[in-house]
Order: C-alpha cells, then sequence, then structure tokens
C-alpha cells in the first residue's frame, strides 16, 4: 500500500460486516481492519478512480450495502481531502446549549476550528481562480469586492457534511426545519480602502418584509473566513444585543465559524493586508421564501427536515445550481444586478456610463470603494 494514499477511517460494525471505499464511477476497494487499533479501517485511495469523489460503504453479512456518510472530495493535486473528517462536528448538548444561549443573549457566537487546514485548503483552489478571473476582467460591481453566488455547492458531499456535523447545533438555534436561503463566497481585495457599511441583514430591502415575519426573525447566517482575520485584513464588528453602543472586533482564524443573528448590527473594516480576505456565507431560515416576483431569488434548499439531515448528495446540489439564478436576489439595498451592466451593483455606484464604459476604462474614484 502507498503510504501517501492510506487513508484511515472509525467505523462501528457488526458481526459479518465489512466496509468498502467506493468511487462514484464504481470502482470499489476493500477497506482492511488495522492490525492494533479497533474499530480503525485502512484503505489504498491510490486505488480508486482519480479525481472522483468517493464514499465509504457498509456490506452486511446478507450482501446488502448501506452507504454511509463519510465523503471524499479528490483533488486534482495533492490527492484526496476527507471533507467529512474536515469539519467539526459540534454535537455536544453542553456545548451547543451554551453557543444557543450565547446568540440568545448577544447576537452572535464563534465556533472554533469547524474546518480543517486541509478542507481550507480545497475550497481555497476553487475559488481563487475565480476570484482572479473576475477581477482580471473587472466584472465585478465593486473592484474592491465581489460576492459569488453557488460556487462552492459544487464541491461534493461538502454541504451534506456540513448539514450533518452541525445537525443538533443548527437545531437548537434555527430549529427542527432549515431551509438554506443563499451561499456565496465574498472576497475583498488585499490593500483596499472598501468597508461594509454598519447593517442588520433583516434590513435586506426586500418588498413587503414585516418585522412579525417568523422567517426573517429566526434567520442565523454562517460565516467562515478562509484566511486569518485581524484588524487589519476586513475584521467584522458586531454590536451585540446585551451591549449595543460597544462593538466588538471578531478576530478570527481561518476555519472559524461565525453564527450571527439576523437582527445584530454589524458591518466590516478595510482590508489593509497584503492578502485577500476570502470568507463563505451561507444563510439559514426556518422558513422558505415566497418571493412571487423572484421565485428564483432564494435556494429554499431544505438543510434539515423534522431535526433530522436532508438528501444533499451532489445531484441536489448540482440541480440547484443549474436551476437557480447566477445573481440571487440578496440585499437589494446593498447590492442589485444591474441588467445593462450584466453584473451586481451597489446603490452608491451606479454612475451614468456605457456598459463598457467601466470595463474600458477603468477608474478608481474614491466614492467607488466606500
Amino acid at each position: 500500500m502507498n503510504p501517501s494514499s492510506q487513508r484511515l477511517i472509525e467505523m462501528h460494525l457488526q458481526h459479518g460486516e465489512s466496509l468498502v471505499a467506493r468511487s462514484d464511477g464504481g470502482t470499489s476497494v476493500d477497506c482492511e481492519p488495522h492490525p492494533d487499533l479497533p474499530h480503525l479501517y485502512t484503505v489504498d485511495a491510490g486505488k480508486l478512480a482519480p479525481g472522483e469523489p468517493f464514499r465509504y460503504v457498509v456490506r452486511r453479512a446478507d450482501g446488502t450495502e448501506t452507504a454511509e456518510r463519510y465523503f471524499a472530495h479528490a483533488l486534482d493535486k495533492g490527492g484526496p481531502v476527507d471533507v467529512w473528517e474536515g469539519i467539526r462536528a459540534v454535537d455536544n448538548a453542553f456545548y451547543t446549549a451554551e453557543v444557543q444561549h450565547h446568540i440568545e443573549r448577544r447576537g452572535f457566537a464563534v465556533v472554533r476550528g469547524v474546518l480543517s487546514a486541509d478542507v481550507v485548503s480545497t475550497l481555497r483552489a476553487v475559488v481563487h481562480p475565480l476570484i482572479a478571473d473576475v477581477w482580471r476582467e473587472d466584472r465585478a460591481a465593486y473592484r474592491d469586492k465581489i460576492n459569488l453566488e453557488k460556487v462552492l455547492l459544487g464541491v461534493p458531499c461538502l454541504l451534506q457534511a456540513l448539514a450533518e456535523k452541525l445537525a443538533p447545533l443548527l437545531r437548537s438555534i434555527v430549529g427542527d426545519e432549515v431551509f438554506l436561503e443563499y451561499e456565496q463566497v465574498m472576497a475583498v481585495r488585499a490593500g483596499s480602502s472598501y468597508a461594509t457599511r454598519r447593517h442588520r441583514d433583516v434590513d435586506g430591502g426586500k418588498d413587503g418584509f414585516s418585522e412579525a415575519s417568523r422567517r426573517h426573525k429566526g434567520s442565523v447566517h454562517l460565516w467562515i473566513p478562509l484566511v486569518d482575520i485581524d484588524e487589519t485584513r476586513a475584521c467584522i464588528y458586531v454590536d451585540p444585543f446585551d451591549a449595543p453602543e460597544r462593538s466588538i472586533e471578531l478576530e478570527m482564524r481561518a476555519g472559524d465559524a461565525l453564527f450571527l443573528h439576523n437582527y445584530v448590527w454589524h458591518g466590516s473594516r478595510a482590508n489593509a493586508s497584503v492578502v485577500d480576505r476570502v470568507s463563505w456565507l451561507l444563510n439559514f431560515a426556518p422558513a422558505p421564501s415566497h418571493d412571487e416576483t423572484n421565485p428564483g431569488a432564494d435556494l429554499n434548499l431544505q438543510i434539515l427536515r423534522g431535526g433530522a439531515p436532508t438528501d444533499l448528495g451532489p445531484d441536489v446540489c448540482c440541480r440547484l445550481v443549474r436551476e437557480k439564478h447566477t445573481f440571487l436576489n440578496l440585499f437589494d439595498a446593498f447590492f442589485t444586478y444591474d441588467p445593462s451592466l450584466m453584473r451586481m451593483v451597489h446603490p452608491d455606484n451606479r454612475r451614468v456610463r456605457t456598459p463598457r464604459a467601466t470595463a474600458s476604462h477603468p477608474s478608481r474614484h474614491a466614492d467607488d470603494e466606500r
């Protein structure tokens, strides 16, 4: 067995059961029990189909099989990265209750180390070429900040593993029914003066908003930086419920998770560092949206049903990417899709210009970068 391709997996099997690793294309490799450690199995991932995600399958004594929830995303370089093992399970009842209490009292909570360094590196490898492409063509609404919709939904089994690992926590802070409203990657260019204005996400500018809306009142954001965040790197600040007059700067490491109540006032500082601030944002709501004027605006993907994770495999996510708009109806008060420019624009960034004026003659006025 090639040591560099050897993978370890913990699995509690019943008498007569065996474990198999199987690529999406059907290639299977038997997993061997570890010679010294109980409940651990080894598999030579190098024998699986290169470039394909794989999962572990339990083969019962009667020959039937059941696919287990241990998935991996194979990188083009560096071998497979186990997405399931790379996401921290937040399922301790005492810690879950503590996070829930913190969100109810303060409006936010930071959970450290939700994504491993390997998974963070994997996600950066997906988004960095896209970010470079947008900035190279100068297609960003703000040339110092861009939002990319549904980019990471295409990483096989990422959302499935995230939902299963965080299900107890999501259930405690959102409810038994949880819907993914939107998912995006946000990038703030290094050395820019762009800063996100102080706002509440519940004030997204959508017509017909009601303070009594269960969906908006119960919505919680999950924000995960893919780089280390400090006061020089577009650091997020929040005004907590219990002390709104005192903003708190949130320094975070790559892979940490910020859970943010929809009613918390917050914003971000400028990115004065030499590193682009890249982060992953998901919004979870207790009910689906019903925007009749723009039915494709929100993802409305059910994450938990009756408190249990739903099927969020690659086929579900890929279908969602195809069926929903490239640009979602997100925060209309801050970003709006401009058909004439074929991109998202900011209300303060609207000038009388031809669609190609910015691309042909890029300018960097101060009010474009607020």
